[in-house]
């Protein structure tokens, strides 16, 4: 009978160390798996440094506004929409170098994206004016420019 009763014991504290490890083993995981989880990861395509968003009221002939450029951020998106009734151009030229950098006609009620990413001409960093022109037509709708320190597609 005693040798009955230390086997049922030592089948007993056998299956109970068993099962401890294995839940020792799933919490260990589950806590490094809950630290992989928490771990914060960024998936930021374009890192955006410089901003202008412009709305154009149609009140005013060839408006002009400044984009900055800061080191290190030369891919440049421009987006231009036109809810007007005429056509308006876009030029984004460099104050120091004369650089033009973009020069697009937005059409009554389209859309244009375009972007540089620091080729055709190369993009210097520093500031930029932004000219609208549509003449009598009193350009109206949005530009938007964004700076990236990575390429745009």
């Amino acid at each position: 009978m005693t040798s009955k009763a230390l086997k049922i014991v030592g089948a007993t504290v056998l299956s109970f160390s068993l099962v401890t490890g294995v839940y020792g083993a799933v919490s260990a995981n589950s806590g490094t798996a809950a630290k992989k989880e928490n771990k914060i990861i960024e998936i930021t395509p374009f890192a955006i440094k410089d901003t202008l968003t412009w709305d154009l009221k149609g009140n005013v002939v060839d408006p002009t506004n400044t984009f900055n450029v800061t080191i290190g951020y030369p891919n440049i998106k421009l987006y231009a929409k036109n809810t007007g009734t005429e056509s308006f151009r876009i030029e984004v030229k460099h104050n120091t170098k004369n650089t033009v950098i973009f020069n697009e006609t937005v059409k009554a009620g389209k859309t244009v994206e375009v972007v540089n990413n620091d080729s055709n001409p190369k993009v210097p960093s520093g500031t930029y004016t932004v000219t609208v022109y549509g003449g009598s037509g009193l350009p109206k709708g949005e530009i938007v420019l964004k700076s990236s320190d990575t390429k745009w597609p």
